[in-house]
């Protein structure tokens, strides 16, 4: 499934919602995003490939 988002529909405005967020708060944003698509990419690739080229 492939979502798309209009870039046209975002909001313009100077202060965005990311740049409002603390240090902190950001460090803990990217490690979640990080945790969920290391968790999406070992769902859809359950097994490492092994290169068996003897």
């Amino acid at each position: 499934m492939q979502l798309n988002l209009p870039l046209a529909d975002l909001p313009s405005g100077d202060d965005s919602l990311w740049e409002q967020l603390d240090p902190t708060t950001r460090e803990a944003v990217i490690n979640g995003l990080a945790q969920a698509i290391a968790k999406l990419v070992s769902y859809n690739n359950p097994l490492p490939r092994e290169n068996n080229d003897d």
